[in-house]
């Protein structure tokens, strides 16, 4: 079996049957920096894989070498009969797997644009429309409900409305925008642009849907944590409480009670014992070091 069909096999297994497992083991957010990892590394796995098992498939192509293991596999994959393909029929497929990629490759690259550019105009607006305060970031915009959320911009906008100010207290305000600025520190705007514009350029494959959720998820824990250790989990549970509402934050921006409340509100009150996280981290490392060494040990095999 050549290294095209092992890649093949690898990315279809971890685009298929990793998210389960991987949302079983971070879904707690026990370690979310790790869970954050993980999930990013099954998604550059299966990508990288994909397109190493493309270009050895296209450098067959060209040779005039049709009848190999990995092109049966490519075709039982879509369905065709595993016949050896003529070579008029080998171009028509190494044509489609080349549109297909770079079909794909537009979408996300587009994908990823236009949510910049929606985050940038929305943190102009906010600068525009909002009412400073004593921060060069954090402005205020009349509204009836209480919100509080961060846009990535040229400069970032932290934008925190009018009924927020009024609801919030002092310490519980401060918990909230050093949770909106963990976002901006740690470019989560950026990780989720790219994954959010793979999830609706591969829509059937439900590594990316998946994956764009969990990690979604996964950054407001991230930013849970290190607004906690700077202010308290007290004034950061009662903040998220009265700010958590019906209506989504907007589409460019991370707001602090958009994502898994409950879930969240939990593993602050009711934090992992240190033998449980110690636990969880080594389960996740050793499950990334498997995803990451996979494609590894295929091209060792593959050459001896």
């Amino acid at each position: 079996m050549t290294a095209a069909t092992l890649l093949l096999a690898y990315a279809a297994l971890v685009t298929w049957l990793s998210p389960p497992l991987l949302s079983r083991l971070t879904r707690r957010g026990v370690s979310p920096r790790l869970g954050v990892a993980a999930w990013l590394s099954a998604i550059a796995g299966a990508l990288l894989a994909w397109a190493v098992a493309v270009s050895i498939l296209v450098a067959a192509g060209v040779r005039g070498i049709s009848d190999t293991a990995a092109m049966q596999f490519c075709l039982k994959l879509v369905g065709l009969p595993a016949a050896t393909p003529s070579p008029a029929g080998m171009a028509v497929i190494i044509v489609v797997g080349l549109v297909a990629s770079s079909v794909v490759t537009v979408k996300v690259t587009r994908g990823v644009l236009g949510l910049r550019l929606r985050s940038r105009e929305h943190a102009h607006a906010a600068r525009i429309v909002g009412v400073p305060t004593g921060r060069p970031d954090v402005f205020v915009v009349t509204a009836e409900r209480p919100a509080a959320y961060c846009v990535v911009g040229r400069p970032h906008a932290i934008v925190v409305t009018s009924a927020a100010m009024e609801t919030l207290d002092d310490s519980q305000l401060a918990a909230v925008l050093a949770h909106e600025e963990a976002h901006l520190a740690g470019r989560h705007h950026h990780v989720l642009m790219v994954l959010r514009a793979l999830a609706s350029s591969l829509p059937l494959l439900p590594l990316f849907t998946r994956g764009a959720a969990e990690v979604a998820d996964l950054l407001e824990m991230c930013a849970d944590d290190s607004a906690a250790r700077g202010h308290g989990t007290r004034p950061l549970i009662a903040g998220m409480i009265m700010l958590a509402g019906p209506a989504p934050s907007p589409a460019p921006g991370l707001a602090v009670a958009a994502n898994a409340v409950l879930a969240r509100v939990t593993r602050l009150t009711d934090p992992a014992q240190p033998g449980t996280r110690w636990r969880h981290r080594l389960l996740v490392s050793a499950t990334i070091s498997a995803i990451v060494c996979a494609p590894a040990v295929i091209n060792v095999l593959c050459h001896h």
